[in-house]
């Protein structure tokens, strides 16, 4: 029995990255997974999905619609009779030196990240309780609690998310619904490769100075951030709402020094 057996779940930013490894980690766990991206998702990943999952389900809706999320959860919701879970993986990255953000750059990131975690909870929240409660994961940023240089939008939008969080774990647990966020550091995903994959130029040197923000000194993994999910999403985490976990590799831990400095 695995730990999420009899349970569905929604996932956004099905298609790639942490909602993709997100939805096969819970079709492993047992779960019958609902995706939800406006991209199509990877061919082998959701292939692997409907393998643990024969009546898992894939959805095209842009989570910055109110009407389109709407449609999408109303049809997820009747699919199959509810669901337990929903987990916010959909989300964009984006930024510069502030005065030359554009204002449609603006509310691009902002939309998706924020307003699009907002839409999704809301709608979701009818079809959670229609199945006697469960809980709900956000995927925010070690940028929702430290700033880097050039993120304003990014940091702005996750940092909303964090407290979003917080604030939906008040008006929701009482009625039977858990609400937390997981904060991860940088992650290899399709979003960010254009860092992680650099060989040469400026973005060569802004991967080395993220990856050494990290007491590991690496990129986490998709697999990384989708284990922490699982916890939040399942039974072991049943006293735990209202909750932010880093999974950081040490990011907003602190940051070594010169050890020789002080003959250490």
């Amino acid at each position: 029995m695995g730990r999420l057996s009899g349970r569905i779940a929604l996932v956004t930013g099905a298609a790639s990255g942490i909602g993709a490894a997100t939805a096969q980690c819970f079709a492993g766990e047992g779960a019958v997974v609902a995706g939800l991206d406006i991209q199509q998702p990877d061919a082998a990943r959701w292939k692997r999905v409907e393998e643990l999952a024969p009546a898992a389900s894939f959805h095209s809706a842009s989570v910055s619609s109110e009407t389109e999320v709407k449609a999408a959860v109303a049809e997820i919701a009747e699919r199959h009779a509810g669901f337990d879970i929903l987990v916010n993986a959909a989300g964009v990255a984006g930024g510069g030196p502030l005065e030359s953000i554009e204002e449609g750059e603006w509310d691009r990131i902002v939309n998706i990240n924020l307003k699009g975690t907002f839409l999704m909870c809301k709608h979701a929240v009818a079809p959670i309780l229609s199945r006697g409660g469960g809980a709900i994961v956000n995927i925010a940023s070690v940028e929702g609690l430290v700033a880097s240089e050039n993120s304003s939008p990014y940091a702005a939008s996750k940092g909303g998310v964090v407290q979003l969080n917080r604030s939906l774990a008040v008006d929701l647990t009482h009625r039977g619904i858990r609400v937390n966020s997981v904060c991860p550091g940088l992650i290899e995903t399709p979003m960010v490769e254009a860092v992680t994959k650099a060989t040469e130029g400026p973005l060569v040197e802004m991967r080395e100075q993220f990856v050494n923000n990290h007491l590991m000194r690496r990129c986490g993994q998709p697999e990384e951030i989708a284990n922490a999910i699982l916890f939040l999403a399942s039974d072991e985490a049943s006293f735990v709402t209202g909750a932010t976990l880093v999974v950081d590799g040490g990011w907003t831990a602190g940051r070594r020094g010169n050890a020789d400095l002080f003959d250490l």
